[in-house]
């Protein structure tokens, strides 16, 4: 045998030959390596400075810089979100799967500071009693009974009140005070704190807690008055002006229910058929109308690139007209966009489908229906933005519907691209809705979300993501589907199938969603049943108003009916009556979420 370099001695060849072996073999895994993961560096976009302990979150796991500002992630066959967090810095959205591998770098934005150096202490987040403050150190605002005529609320540039007959007291400025800080409590009409109610002013948000209690830091305030505006689910949203030096305010909100039909597009048409709606509207208790923008198709002619690329935008009428109509008639909008069960997407976009992990293709239940992977963050952009800009067409309400992961099939088949874990599931329902608020509510639009009834009954996710205590943290209403023909034999206390126990069915709903909350039935707004299903007992006025009346004895914020053909019952609605309150709009205002957390 010869020897592999005839001039070196058999040994000294033999370990040279390894030596370059080991080196090539180097080399290779170190490109491999360097291919197949991302190597990042963040660094503060001011100072070029690095970054260090940001926490940087992939899909369901966390990682943190080191010291110079870096980290190597692992590659994803699948796009998964990224986020990055840093106190002091503005968050930073994207997805592997659409970054280039390799080494990247990340700037981070500063993000505005809400308190001032020289503020006043903040009021502490109380959770005894809170003392009454003294008659003559709070400014309190009244809203008249139900008689009392609302206006439209306008930008926040044009503060007004919304108590339009009788102007707010306004005690004595104190002496000494700034614009810096505004404080206070609102009030429902017993005098009893709201939680979870939303005060903003000057771009700030505060949201008060157990007792009502706010407290705003403003900064770089030069006028002499700032508008702040009072929103609390189930009451009417209110503006304010309030000037440098005013005490505390106690405001007093009005409660205000939204009952509202659906509107399906591919059936209500034509101007004939829209305007039978609107009459039945304008005669009874009703003041609301949720509308399709988004079911596959979308309805209106939306500019959102993502559904342009995907071809999926084929409008069936008129928004600004439809608007309109509605709005001359002072009814409430709500705009219904349903996100994750998306057949025409997930055909155009395979890659953002979920696919099938026995045979490679799209994934179909048992309908033979697609849906996108509600974990793809690319999803929530797009769905999110559709969701901005039917704000700003003029809907006063966004409602998600399917905001949900996939049932009715074999779901063993299920490939998301990540483990499919109840945690992965919530955090991924949860972060797509939160990302919704952040880009909603600054169009000055309310937010809510359908869930199934049986959310209110357990205490996971249903293996669906929805979780009802946890998305309630996102959204201004929930609207559970208490559709008492979809409760199965034996799933709730009544004495045969709860279709036959519309009031109880309801009721024994209700009750479990309300203990969720703890207490907050205002935060509810369910959908109840005006269709009848197959061969069960069908549903007509009674039926219907059986599940109305349990929906209030349980004081929720409203209702809404449904029926896909949208042939209601008009008897089961209680007649318009001349004291109800008018129905507000969303009025735009700039809002700098950071100040919420």
């Amino acid at each position: 045998m010869r020897r592999p370099l005839p001039w070196v001695s058999w040994w000294f060849s033999a370990i040279l030959v390894i030596a370059l072996i080991a080196l090539a073999g180097t080399l290779i895994y170190a490109q491999t390596t360097s291919a197949s993961t991302l190597h990042l560096t963040i660094i503060d976009a001011e100072s070029g400075d690095p970054v260090p302990d940001v926490s940087v979150e992939v899909g369901d796991l966390v990682y943190r810089t080191d010291e110079h500002g870096e980290l190597v992630l692992p590659s994803s066959a699948r796009a998964q979100p990224l986020h990055i967090h840093c106190e002091g810095f503005e968050t930073w959205y994207s997805d592997i799967g659409i970054m280039s591998l390799g080494k990247k770098t990340i700037s981070l934005n500063s993000a505005q500071q809400d308190v001032p150096a020289e503020s006043p202490p903040p009021i502490e987040a109380m959770e005894s009693p809170t003392p009454s403050p003294s008659p003559t150190a709070t400014m309190t605002v009244t809203v008249l009974p139900t008689s009392t005529t609302v206006v439209a609320t306008p930008p926040v540039s044009t503060p007004v009140v919304r108590d339009t007959a009788t102007p707010p007291v306004v005690s004595s400025p104190v002496s000494g005070a700034t614009l810096s800080r505004i404080e206070g409590r609102i009030l429902d009409a017993s005098g009893e704190g709201i939680q979870g109610g939303r005060v903003v002013a000057a771009g700030q948000v505060a949201v008060t807690g157990k007792d009502g209690v706010f407290s705003l830091n403003l900064t770089d305030v030069d006028e002499d008055s700032v508008a702040v505006r009072a929103v609390a689910p189930g009451y009417l949203e209110q503006v304010i002006d309030v000037d440098a030096g005013s005490a505390p305010l106690d405001i007093t909100m009005q409660d205000h229910s939204i009952k509202a039909i659906y509107l399906n597009p591919n059936i209500t048409n034509t101007d004939e058929d829209v305007d039978r709606l609107v009459e039945m509207i304008d005669t009874t208790e009703l003041n609301a109308v949720v509308i399709d923008i988004k079911e596959e198709l979308i309805f209106y002619d939306s500019q959102v690139p993502f559904f342009v690329d995907a071809g999926t935008v084929q409008p069936l009428y008129d928004l600004e007209a439809l608007l309109q109509k509605f709005q001359d008639r002072n009814i409430y909008t709500i705009a219904r966009l349903v996100v994750f069960k998306d057949s025409l997407v997930a055909e155009a976009r395979p890659d953002l489908a979920v696919m099938n992990n026995q045979t490679g293709y799209v994934w179909r239940d048992m309908n033979g229906v697609a849906w996108v992977n509600p974990a793809d963050h690319t999803l929530w952009e797009a769905n999110t933005d559709l969701a901005r800009e039917a704000a700003e067409r003029g809907f006063d309400e966004i409602q998600f519907d399917y905001v949900r992961f996939p049932t009715d099939g074999d779901l063993s088949t299920m490939d998301f691209g990540v483990d499919y874990t109840q945690e992965m599931r919530q955090r991924a329902i949860e972060k797509f809705l939160q990302m919704a608020d952040e880009k909603v509510y600054p169009t000055g639009a309310k937010l809510s979300a359908d869930v199934f009834g049986y959310t209110m009954l357990v205490d996971d996710d249903l293996g669906i993501g929805q979780n009802f205590i946890n998305v309630a943290q996102y959204v201004d209403y929930l609207s559970p589907m208490i559709y008492p023909s979809h409760f199965p034999d034996n799933s709730i206390d009544v004495p045969g199938h709860p279709n036959d126990y519309p009031y109880e069915t309801i009721d024994i709903s209700l009750s479990h969603g309300v203990a969720k909350l703890d207490g907050n039935a205002h935060k509810i707004r369910p959908w109840l049943q005006d269709f009848s299903f197959f061969d069960m007992t069908p549903y007509g006025d009674a039926e219907v108003r059986a599940q109305i009346e349990a929906s209030e004895d349980i004081g929720t914020s409203g209702w809404l009916l449904w029926d896909p053909n949208n042939q209601y019952h008009p008897g089961a609605l209680k007649e318009q009556s001349p004291d109800s309150p008018q129905v507000e709009h969303s009025a735009p205002v700039a809002v700098d979420r950071r100040s919420s957390q």
